[in-house]
């Protein structure tokens, strides 16, 4: 008698399938994977690492201390304002100018009292002033030369000669240098003037330091010839020279850059403030010997 009753394998095969369904379907939408809390995929296997929300585009992303950027490493640096264009960008301390490495330090740091020059260094920058109409008081004090011989500053150096004196110190490495790399070249325009009616003088103001020996080494460096006296002595002596002429200054390391044009003969004084061209120089002695009846040249 047949009942038509399926066979066991189909039996079988429908039991099979109603307990491979749930695995599939939980395999599907995946709502009780055990390892729900990384969120891990296949397709990113760092997906659930929330705590560096961590992208495959960007291995960095979510170091917010950080705030790293792929196209620029160094985002984030709030304290230096770092910019890719500008590497020295947010260094507001200084202030730099690339058209002036040197902005940004200010006046007070041009005179830091650890540079002893920096008075100098400020003056260097001013443009030189016309010549003035001078009153000296010439001292005819005893100094002593470059050779170590003593003279007298008014008899035996200026006389009635048309005189050109500067005032320097050896150890002064900005505004002294320059005044007498400007005396060399007058010196070369003088030609046989030099030593008979025109005089080049060149007093220190820091005779404690300033020997003859040292004043001789320093004139070497600049060519001095005969007719270019280089002066030291006491310091008192040469404070009241140096006061007389309007050139003393309580800090020698500060005194200002000038230049005296002026005739012994007839008491005609110039001076000249900052660096003044060697041909208005030559132009003061030329209108000087011009007073005389001598034009340069002839």
């Amino acid at each position: 008698m047949s009942h038509n009753l399926p066979s066991v394998s189909a039996v079988l095969l429908t039991l099979t399938s109603l307990v491979a369904l749930p695995v599939h379907t939980i395999a599907a939408d995946g709502s009780h994977d055990h390892h729900q809390h990384q969120a891990a995929s296949k397709a990113d296997p760092h997906a659930g690492h929330d705590h560096m929300a961590m992208d495959k585009a960007d291995p960095h992303a979510g170091h917010d201390h950080m705030a790293m950027e792929k196209a620029d490493p160094h985002a984030g640096h709030d304290h230096m304002a770092m910019d890719k264009a500008d590497p020295h960008a947010g260094h507001d301390h200084m202030a730099m100018d690339p058209a002036d490495p040197h902005a940004g330090h200010g006046d007070a740091a041009a005179m830091d009292e650890n540079d002893p020059h920096a008075h100098h260094r400020a003056m260097m920058k001013e443009k030189p002033k016309a010549a003035e109409s001078t009153r000296v008081d010439l001292l005819d004090k005893v100094l002593v030369d470059q050779d170590g011989r003593k003279v007298k500053f008014v008899t035996d150096v200026i006389g009635d000669r048309i005189v050109v004196m500067n005032f320097i110190y050896t150890t002064c490495t900005t505004v002294c240098p320059v005044v007498s790399a400007v005396f060399n070249q007058v010196q070369a325009k003088l030609g046989d003037a030099l030593g008979k009616e025109v005089i080049l003088v060149s007093v220190s103001v820091d005779p404690i330091r300033d020997t003859s020996q040292r004043l001789k080494a320093y004139s070497a460096t600049h060519n001095a010839q005969p007719g270019w006296y280089w002066l030291t002595g006491q310091k008192r002596t040469v404070d009241e020279v140096l006061d007389g002429v309007g050139a003393y200054s309580t800090n020698f390391e500060e005194h200002p850059p000038m230049v005296l044009v002026g005739d012994g003969r007839t008491g005609d004084w110039s001076r000249f403030y900052g660096f003044p061209n060697p041909d208005r120089l030559i132009a003061q002695v030329d209108k000087l010997r011009a007073a005389r009846g001598v034009a340069m040249g002839k």
